[in-house]
């Protein structure tokens, strides 16, 4: 009972990624937002997040009303994440439209987890503000470690020299300074398709030694766990 709503565009396609996206013009948002409400209705009923009961006497419905037979019963939606593409580009209003949609087939609590993943370069200050206003409470933001690589580097993935171990290191101790108390480490995987791949397999991108990402990840296992992080899961780590 966690629905997962898709804004599928973005401002450019990332070299290594293969996700369903589109990088558009312009994007016909209230066509958009009426497809992703009617989806989120549609999904929400095949999921049957409403339950069927029927009434016996005493039994009390939302606010203590008296239940008539037979009557739905709406499950809670314990969070609702907006992914991508690029969400953070969609308007407040759409994400007020959707969440508005959720509530209305199924119990969303007032302190349900709101995740919206953002981008930085489309998350001004105001916008930032509309979307709370809209019931985002979490922002799910990639962060990027620089400072240790010769600069001017750019933001893209597809250039970037391997990180020697210190480097490696120094990134994980400023990603624990950013985190809370959950950490997934997990490999590139290359994927058919993408530029990234076309280059990594045409041989115009060198690719790690097994030695030294074997070495890489038994670094982040042990800083983690040096941290407090419990290693539940080969990729996942947490402090709970």
């Amino acid at each position: 009972r966690a629905p997962c709503l898709q804004w599928p565009y973005c401002r450019k396609r990332c070299s290594y990624c293969n996700f369903n996206k589109y990088v558009v013009p312009a994007v016909d948002e209230a066509a958009m937002r009426a497809c992703l409400v009617q989806e989120t209705r549609t999904l929400l009923h095949l999921s049957q997040v409403q339950r069927w009961v029927h009434w016996r006497r005493g039994l009390r419905g939302p606010f203590g009303a008296d239940l008539q037979p037979p009557h739905y019963v709406p499950y809670s939606v314990t969070s609702v994440f907006f992914g991508g593409g690029t969400p953070s580009l969609a308007s407040p209003h759409t994400v007020a439209a959707v969440l508005e949609a959720v509530a209305g087939a199924a119990h969303l609590p007032a302190g349900a987890e709101c995740t919206l993943e953002a981008n930085p370069s489309s998350a001004s200050t105001l916008r930032l503000a509309g979307f709370r206003a809209a019931g985002v409470n979490r922002l799910s933001i990639g962060v990027q470690v620089r400072g240790a690589l010769p600069r001017p580097v750019p933001r893209s993935p597809l250039c970037l020299p391997l990180p020697p171990r210190g480097a490696w290191a120094r990134g994980l101790e400023a990603a624990l300074g950013l985190c809370d108390d959950h950490v997934s480490l997990y490999q590139l995987t290359l994927e058919r398709g993408t530029a990234l791949a076309a280059q990594v397999w045409g041989g115009a991108l060198p690719t790690p030694s097994q030695d030294l990402l074997a070495d890489m990840y038994q670094t982040a296992c042990a800083m983690l766990v040096a941290n407090g992080f419990r290693h539940y899961e080969v990729s996942n780590f947490a402090r709970k």
